[in-house]
């Protein structure tokens, strides 16, 4: 069954506190947290301070998807927050294998980011390096985008690429309730989940709509 992750970047930031102990109480164990430097995308969120507090607050396993134009730099902060598993996206550095090992080498669990434009093909010599793929199902860093159908072949072609490896596919961006059960047929294990659960009907009701769907 797919795990479904709320990502904090869609929560009430004047709520924070709120919103995570929301998320606890449905007993969700992973949160996903966007990390945005206002380079590789055009807006900013989540330093790694931010991000150590809400770590320090919380029980949840965090999932840092950094999206950043220089990884490298910043990979030591992002691993001192304490967050479990760190993604980093393939186009944001020519040293993706470098900063995938350090990654690696601090216990945590290593991803790959695709971004919708790069195809899956890309990672093939990276698979041996990571935990989890995450494929990208709007443009990264624009909040308001609608799903892009043809992620889920993209995915069905990243569960053909991973094998018999003990590697996750998560997929974010856009996903409801309809597209959640489609990326879980392709083969995703993981799915971030941001403006559909936060700040329309109760958290709760829009929960229960995405784990009805990926039953």
């Amino acid at each position: 069954m797919a795990e479904i992750l709320p990502s904090i970047f869609g929560a009430d930031i004047l709520n924070l506190q709120c919103e995570i102990d929301q998320i606890e109480k449905e007993n969700i164990k992973l949160l996903h947290v966007d990390v945005m430097d206002g380079n590789f995308v055009s807006n900013i969120a989540f330093g790694p301070n931010q991000v150590k507090a809400m770590k320090d607050y919380s029980n949840l396993t965090f999932d840092i998807h950094t999206m950043v134009a220089d990884p490298l730099r910043h990979i030591e902060d992002i691993i001192n927050t304490g967050a479990e598993m760190i993604c980093v996206h393939f186009e944001s550095t020519p040293q993706i294998h470098y900063v995938l090992q350090k990654i690696k080498k601090a216990g945590k669990k290593a991803g790959v980011a695709l971004a919708p434009g790069t195809s899956e093909a890309e990672i093939k010599y990276l698979l041996n390096e990571v935990d989890y793929v995450l494929v990208m199902s709007i443009n990264p860093g624009e909040p308001g985008q609608t799903f892009l159908p043809q992620t889920i072949e993209k995915i069905k072609n990243v569960k053909k690429m991973i094998g018999n490896r003990n590697i996750q596919i998560e997929v974010d961006g856009g996903i409801t309730d309809t597209w959640a059960k489609a990326c879980r047929d392709a083969g995703a294990d993981l799915l971030v989940v941001g403006g559909y659960l936060f700040g329309k009907e109760q958290f709760h009701l829009q929960y229960q709509k995405l784990l009805d769907a990926i039953k």
